[in-house]
Order: structure tokens, then C-alpha cells, then sequence
């Protein structure tokens, strides 16, 4: 995982926040960057990794909860991918961390206006196909 700054981690993901701190934000390519925070995550299933959490909970401005409300309605709606920024909050004299996952696509799993859930797996990998060799008699 790369721990990175919340403006560097956006914009690795192609937004750029210019000194904001949003929730998340829509990239040139129509996906959601959405930051999560480390303790809202379980494991449902093998290969998914699940990322819960409440609108109503969020403590955060209303605007920014208002904007992440309408990025979630639309990535459900339109079935648009999800990227991953992950929020550790610091602890005593340990600062908070933000790591990157570019490795993990999500989607919108539940979403009622309120309560989200965003599945995150690892895209599958494409083998590059073998070409056959034309071998030589000798």
C-alpha cells in the first residue's frame, strides 16, 4: 500500500482537490474516488473486501456529506467503478495515514440514501496468451 497525502492519493486517481479534504470526488473516467476509513472494512467473501459505513454518521461537513451522497447515488445508478483511498486516523502521537489501493476496483453494493456498502476486488488478471514457437529441426 502506498501512504500517501490525501491530495497526492486524488490525484494519482486523476482529481484534483486543491486544498479541499472531500469525501470523494469523480475522476476524468467517470469512476468515484472514495475515501473509506480502515475501521468500516470486513471480508464477506474471498477476494472482497467490504467497505460499510452511515451518511448520517459521517462526521464530516453537510456539503461534503451531500456530495457523497449524489456520488453514490450515481456510481449505483450507472454502475460506475469505485477507487479506494483508505483514511487510518492518528492515535497519540502516531498522525493519521492515508493509503492508495489503485490495485482494488469496487462497486455499490447497498445503498438506501443512508446506510452504503462499496465491494472492492482485485480485477482479474489477463495471461498473456503463448504464442507458439516455430522450433527447428535439425
Amino acid at each position: 500500500m502506498d501512504t500517501v497525502s490525501l491530495e497526492q492519493a486524488f490525484s494519482r486517481l486523476g482529481v484534483q482537490i486543491a486544498g479541499r479534504r472531500p469525501l470523494c470526488a469523480t475522476a476524468g473516467d467517470g469512476s468515484l474516488v472514495l475515501v473509506c476509513q480502515s475501521s468500516g472494512f470486513s471480508r464477506p467473501n474471498a477476494g472482497v473486501l467490504r467497505y460499510s459505513s452511515v451518511l448520517s454518521q459521517t462526521d464530516a461537513g453537510r456539503s461534503h456529506v451531500e456530495e457523497l451522497r449524489a456520488g453514490l447515488t450515481a456510481a449505483s445508478a450507472g454502475q460506475s467503478p469505485v477507487r479506494l483511498i483508505i483514511q487510518t486516523p492518528g492515535a497519540g502521537r502516531i498522525p493519521s495515514r492515508v493509503h492508495l489501493r489503485p490495485d482494488l476496483i469496487g462497486s455499490v453494493s447497498g445503498f438506501d440514501g443512508d446506510a452504503y456498502s462499496v465491494d472492492f476486488v482485485r480485477p482479474p488478471v489477463e495471461e498473456p496468451q503463448a504464442t507458439p514457437r516455430n522450433r527447428r529441426k535439425r
